[in-house]
């Protein structure tokens, strides 16, 4: 496989859907119950997100409606246009917090032009939302209750975080500078090492998931498309693989959440397989293990694997810091070889992110 051909892996943070907290109060909606009047009317919603705890403003925070899909800024603020109706039914989430469904009305001041409501989210140490389970005919490993719900609830996890890092990139788009270090055993034809450093944009950047399509074969060997931010949470993915939630773990000194996925009975096309790695306590993602399996091409890769850990730019959103993927072309590796032993290992890692529209809440500190 030529490795100058492979290109960037990033996976994402998973974010926290958890169970409805209490409602919260709002600083200047008293008069959103009250009937519209002939006067001109406000014409935004301001949504004012607070931790519950230290009362502080949450950053990063998705605000969603029928209309619009937004995060807040620095100071915990988002802004929504009031449609006709005057009515909005709001979801506000971040990580590691209880989400708030709310329902607000637009006031009737004659002079303002913006309304104001304040959620106030609660903290919840990975909290799920309530499923139903049932029978997945395509997996060969059976779920107990327990364990299924645990393994769809951080499912849906996965696909808040992919939601919320496109919200981000939209948001905030940025140029990300990459640095790829190659090194190749002296089997292998072509430099032993060989460092480059390329460029991406956050609308291009990493590729696409394409069921069938996981190892493709090029002019001068294969080309991965790899694991990318939103791979885990796309609906074609799901459709082709199986989860499996092992509980808390201990990982890198800390306590993890260990959710498994492998592809589904009948898929004999090469694919992933892997874990994801879920602080328990912060409700993020922090690594990801992958390796390819129903390779059955002789003149592909024998063995392909690696990982990927994150960072976090910007409160609650995480993206990949640096990434290591090793493979065998031609020797063939035993159960027992590490990556030591590949004839080609890649360590990819972020250096630099420059923002092109603004610039979007700083990191917290630690």
């Amino acid at each position: 496989m030529a490795s100058t051909s492979y290109r960037p892996l990033t996976l994402l943070l998973l974010a926290l859907c958890a169970a409805h907290a209490p409602g919260s109060t709002a600083s200047h909606v008293s008069s959103f119950e009250s009937r519209p009047s002939s006067h001109p009317l406000p014409l935004r919603l301001l949504v004012h997100v607070v931790d519950s705890a230290s009362h502080k403003p949450l950053p990063n925070a998705e605000v969603t409606a029928s209309t619009a899909r937004r995060l807040t800024d620095a100071q915990g603020n988002a802004r929504l246009t009031w449609p006709d109706s005057g009515v909005l039914r709001i979801r506000v989430r971040q990580i590691g917090f209880r989400y708030v469904d709310r329902t607000v009305h637009r006031g009737t001041s004659p002079t303002a032009t913006e309304d104001t409501v304040t959620v106030v989210l609660s903290s919840a140490t990975f909290a799920l939302p309530q499923v139903v389970t049932e029978a997945d005919v395509r997996c060969d490993e059976k779920l107990d209750s327990a364990t299924f719900a645990l393994s769809t609830a951080t499912m849906e996890l996965l696909r808040f975080g992919a939601e919320q890092y496109n919200s981000f990139r939209e948001a905030y788009p940025f140029n990300v500078s990459i640095a790829r270090r190659t090194v190749r055993s002296p089997v292998m034809r072509g430099p032993r090492v060989e460092e480059v450093l390329e460029k991406a944009e956050s609308e291009t950047y990493g590729d696409r998931y394409t069921p069938g399509h996981v190892l493709l074969r090029t002019p001068t060997g294969y080309y991965v498309p790899i694991l990318f931010v939103s791979t885990l949470a796309d609906t074609a993915f799901w459709a082709r693989h199986c989860f499996a939630a092992r509980g808390v773990q201990s990982r890198d000194g800390r306590r993890m959440i260990k959710l498994d996925f492998s592809p589904a009975r009948g898929v004999r096309t090469p694919e992933w397989a892997g874990s994801a790695w879920l602080d328990s306590a912060a409700s993020a993602l922090r690594r990801v293990d992958f390796h390819l399996v129903n390779v059955r091409d002789a003149r592909a890769p024998k063995r392909f694997e690696g990982y990927t850990t994150f960072a976090m730019p910007s409160p609650y959103i995480a993206v990949p810091d640096s990434t290591v993927a090793w493979w065998w072309s031609i020797n063939t590796p035993t159960a027992a070889d590490d990556r030591f032993t590949a004839d080609v290992m890649q360590f990819i890692s972020a250096k630099e992110m420059t923002w092109r529209k603004g610039e979007p809440p700083a990191p917290q500190p630690h």
